[in-house]
């Protein structure tokens, strides 16, 4: 039977509607995978951690209870509170003198202090020129650096800086001033760095000190470490409470679990192109490196894992092969791969040995042995060949990654996508479409 040329048009432009329409399909189950994993990571940012506390309220009464503690990394505005008698409260700073976190080793006082409200980085000083007060006072929680009778160090976070302060005897805080401004008529970003002469002044009585404050970089430890060198220089031998940085947490694990694959080969490569090739099961194997990231009580984490996979899909189908005659192929391929996962995790708060998450990611994979790569053809007429099937297969592959998972202890166990657009296809007219269901464990120690 022969088809008209109209017909002919029809049917191709039929099978290009249901390409089309597996494609979409396609797209929209990993579309509907991601956007369910980030309504999980709405919703769970809700999540409550109390931890127990201490709160000094305005009478300098100390009251016991637990804190909804999120290891902020910019200073709290208002913090959540539950007393002995299970008695919720909101406090700001302007409710209580502060309050103390001691599984965290963190002091949170309340002041009343200037801050500066200029830029902290040259970029922001060019697109923001105009500021509508450069400084601005307010009541706020300062995290406590440095205690020691003689002088204390705070830190003030916001999304914009660092706000450092220091604060001798019981006299109040003083901001050590940084900023950038952009100076219109010479189209230039100066740099503000008042906080040296500060610092000069600030450790006078010891000269060493000076001659380093007046290079010193408006970082952290370098600010911590000159004022607790002053305080060894004024007070050799006396007691100074410091905060120290968050640890970055390194747990290395043992990977294993199972990928259940499809593969989709779209295009025009004769001898190859069909919608029937067979998914497989096939195990993952190898190791990881989880990385804590501080702050934030490590809800961020960078995951890299090296494991070993394997690709295996085979299909027979029939071609026509011209003036009546047909193919058929026999395929059968096999792949071993090493991979390299990189993903960023984000762990939920929970109060609980029962710790959930989600990541995503990007793997890059080599294959490291062809274990089969063979079409048998048998055509109509009477021959027979037997060859490779992917000439020089691609041996490098992309794939995009995203999973949930639940933490128990040191085992991890997630559901985790899958997928790449190219696979291991070396030739243009030819895609191989890859998506992968793993199912994977993870011990960590």
């Amino acid at each position: 039977m022969f088809l008209s040329s109209t017909q002919s048009a029809s049917f191709k432009s039929h099978e290009h509607l249901v390409l089309l329409h597996l494609k979409n399909n396609h797209l929209m189950r990993i579309c509907s995978f991601i956007f369910v994993l980030l309504a999980i990571s709405v919703l769970a940012c809700g999540q409550s951690n109390f931890v127990k506390a201490i709160v000094i309220n305005n009478n300098g009464d100390s009251i016991h209870g637990n804190i909804d503690y999120r290891n902020w990394k910019n200073n709290p505005k208002t913090i959540n509170f539950i007393n002995a008698a299970n008695e919720k409260q909101a406090f700001d700073a302007s409710s209580v003198r502060g309050f103390y976190i001691p599984s965290a080793n963190e002091t949170y006082k309340s002041f009343t202090v200037e801050l500066d409200m200029l830029p902290g980085d040259q970029s922001e000083a060019i697109s923001n020129k105009v500021i509508d007060s450069p400084t601005v006072k307010k009541r706020v929680f300062l995290l406590q650096l440095v205690t020691h009778p003689a002088l204390g160090l705070y830190l003030f976070t916001t999304q914009q800086k660092d706000h450092f302060y220091y604060a001798r005897g019981n006299e109040g805080p003083v901001e050590l001033i940084h900023h950038y401004v952009y100076d219109e008529p010479s189209k230039q970003v100066r740099e503000n760095t008042k906080y040296r002469e500060q610092l000069s002044d600030l450790l006078a009585s010891c000269p060493d000190l000076v001659a380093k404050s007046r290079t010193i970089k408006f970082r952290r430890n370098e600010i911590q470490n000159i004022i607790l060198k002053y305080l060894q220089c004024t007070s050799p031998g006396s007691v100074v409470e410091t905060k120290k940085k968050d640890p970055v947490l390194f747990k290395f694990g043992i990977v294993a679990g199972v990928m259940s694959n499809q593969f989709n080969f779209v295009g025009t490569e004769p001898f190859l192109a069909d919608d029937n090739y067979s998914s497989s099961v096939s195990p993952l194997l190898g190791l990881s490196l989880d990385i804590g990231l501080s702050r934030n009580r490590h809800k961020w984490h960078i995951v890299n894992e090296l494991i070993y996979k394997i690709y295996k899909t085979d299909n027979r189908f029939t071609q026509d092969y011209g003036t009546g005659y047909t193919v058929t192929s026999d395929i059968d391929l096999s792949f071993s791969y090493f991979q390299l996962n990189t993903l960023l995790r984000y762990v939920f708060l929970s109060n609980t040995f029962l710790t959930p998450y989600i990541n995503f990611g990007i793997a890059n994979g080599v294959i490291i042995v062809e274990n089969k790569n063979s079409s048998y053809r048998t055509y109509s007429f009477g021959g027979q060949e037997n060859l490779k099937a992917i000439d020089g297969p691609r041996k490098y592959e992309i794939s995009v990654l995203g999973g949930a998972g639940l933490a128990i202890r040191k085992i991890h166990l997630e559901a985790r996508y899958a997928g790449s657009t190219k696979g291991f296809s070396p030739y243009h007219a030819l895609d191989v479409r890859t998506t992968s269901f793993q199912f994977i464990f993870t011990y960590q120690f």
